[in-house]
């Protein structure tokens, strides 16, 4: 609606004739087209306002980093294991036993720190266990 209205008031503005009775068009356009970009500017300003309580410039960690990632840590009698060390050695044993990771759908991790061991399947068709501690 607005191009519109800018477009109308050029034509609107290259009728007038000046007093020594030459078009002013090219004048009146470049006046029309400043207009329009001022007009533009003060609508992002209204727009762009800063969300209370945080200021201006920074970004929350979620904005920036994406989705959070815990640390998983089991601890059992004494020991302790990173549950994400457990989950990298079942994807290579399942890559040592001439699969691609990629192929990976889906995973599931049954630890058992009595064991010390953790139970894996992947993709509900291939099973093995690792070493916990």
């Amino acid at each position: 609606m607005r191009k519109k209205t800018a477009a109308n008031a050029a034509e609107n503005e290259a009728a007038i004739v000046t007093a020594n009775g030459e078009s002013s068009l090219a004048e009146s356009t470049e006046t029309v087209n400043e207009q329009a970009a001022e007009k533009k500017g003060a609508a992002k300003s209204t727009t762009e306002k800063k969300k209370p309580g945080r200021p201006a410039g920074k970004t929350t960690a979620k904005e920036t980093k994406g989705e959070l990632k815990p640390e998983l840590f089991l601890q059992f009698q004494n020991k302790e294991a990173v549950m994400e060390e457990a989950i990298q050695a079942a994807k290579d044993q399942y890559v040592a036993a001439g699969h691609r990771v990629s192929s990976i759908k889906s995973l599931q991790v049954y630890f058992k720190p009595e064991e010390n061991a953790a139970y894996y399947v992947i993709n509900q068709k291939f099973a093995g266990k690792v070493k916990l501690f």
